[in-house]
């Protein structure tokens, strides 16, 4: 009985680490997958509007610091690179109503079985809007 029992919760421990590389994970989005929370017109605008600056220009107001999240789930994908995470920043900023982003920082998690990861990243940025609009 006990082996019986021994295989279904193995089972159910193998079911949950058996889950697509695509989409979204509970520690945010897969790999380099696009966001889909966005659509076409919303990344083109984003990626004409949205400016990034090592500091928060004199002009501007800052909005706060965000984070986005990504994962690097299957050992075979790439992990997330840079440019991903500073265009999903660039996307929330637009999202948040942000004329820029300034002071990205990556900051990584180790092997995070709760995430279902090999890899967490998280970028970090200040959002800022320009008080001459």
């Amino acid at each position: 009985m006990k082996k019986i029992l021994g295989f279904i919760v193995l089972g159910l421990i193998l079911n949950g680490c058996a889950t697509s590389s695509g989409g979204y994970s509970g520690s945010g989005l897969i790999s380099n997958n696009r966001n889909t929370n966005y659509n076409l017109s919303d990344v083109r605008l984003a990626n004409k509007t949205i400016k990034y600056s090592e500091v928060i220009p004199d002009n501007a107001t800052s909005m706060g610091e965000f984070t986005v999240r990504r994962c690097h789930r299957n050992i075979n994908d790439p992990q997330p690179s840079e440019s991903t995470l500073r265009n999903d920043l660039k996307l929330a900023a637009f999202a948040q109503g942000a004329d820029g982003f300034s002071g990205f920082e990556i900051k990584t998690s180790g092997l995070t079985l709760a995430n279902n990861c090999w890899k967490v990243f998280d970028a970090t940025s200040t959002f800022y809007s320009l008080n001459n609009r």
